[in-house]
């Protein structure tokens, strides 16, 4: 289906609504394609962010046009669901509508203007500036971007929608550039969970910077919202475990 701003969502199931939002070089069923069993009980819409999946590119993207996009989504109130930079993106919609937020699940966003000074988030940030400034090829940046977390990465052909997520994500917004209103957040009151992977299938190089900088975030939030704690056996994207996960959202949805 498509919102009223022009924005692609994939609806899967029938029940009560969550909202999932993807990160950079994903879309929505890219992304979330291990949720599929959650729609046997809840629906679930996926958004393709802005230049993403089967969203048209409309500018630069922007945190901010896609929290207002989200927020939309979000209807009488739904479960919110947000994967990196649609971690970022699902914060600010749930700061601009708290009462439609019947949950938030955030999966290791990279709000690191939270953590400013931490030497593994400025190293972060630092590695993917570099990344932006080294080319205007997506596949190339795409590497680039990935060596920036620490992992080894070669550029490799892209095609298709993976390609114009590459794309997509070399316009983002430097997220760490979003004002997170905590203190709105907090005052709120909003039932969250906060997903980290161990990092423990990384190699060291990506566990010691970027599993470092997201738990660094992770801790900064979790001092501010007080939120439910998961910690997965993954990297970066804990929802490619599938039922593990899961199970994990359907108990924490269920006990709502």
């Amino acid at each position: 289906m498509l919102t009223a701003s022009g924005v692609h969502v994939t609806v899967w199931g029938e029940g009560e609504p969550a909202v999932f939002v993807h990160g950079s070089f994903g879309w929505g069923e890219e992304t979330w394609r291990e949720q599929r069993p959650l729609a046997a009980d809840y629906r679930l819409l996926l958004v393709d962010r802005r230049g993403f999946g089967a969203s048209p590119t409309d500018g630069r993207v922007d945190f901010e046009r896609g929290a207002g996009d989200v927020a939309e989504l979000l209807g009488d109130g739904a479960h919110l669901v947000g994967h990196s930079y649609g971690g970022v993106v699902s914060l600010l919609a749930a700061a601009q509508r708290p009462a439609a937020v019947r949950s938030l699940i955030l999966i290791e966003p990279p709000a690191f203007g939270v953590a400013r000074g931490d030497p593994a988030v400025e190293e972060m940030i630092a590695n993917i500036e570099t990344a932006a400034r080294s080319t205007h090829d997506p596949s190339e940046y795409r590497a680039a971007f990935l060596r920036g977390f620490g992992f080894p990465a070669r550029a490799t052909p892209l095609s298709g929608r993976t390609l114009e997520a590459a794309r997509a994500s070399m316009t983002e917004r430097p997220p760490w550039e979003a004002q997170i209103p905590l203190d709105d957040l907090a005052r709120a009151r909003l039932r969250v969970l906060l997903v980290q992977g161990d990092w423990c299938p990384a190699p060291d190089s990506a566990r010691a910077l970027a599993g470092a900088a997201f738990r660094a975030v992770c801790e900064r939030l979790d001092d501010r919202l007080e939120p439910e704690r998961a910690i997965l056996p993954a990297a970066h994207a804990p929802q490619k475990l599938g039922s593990i996960f899961n199970n994990r959202i359907r108990e924490f949805w269920e006990s709502a």
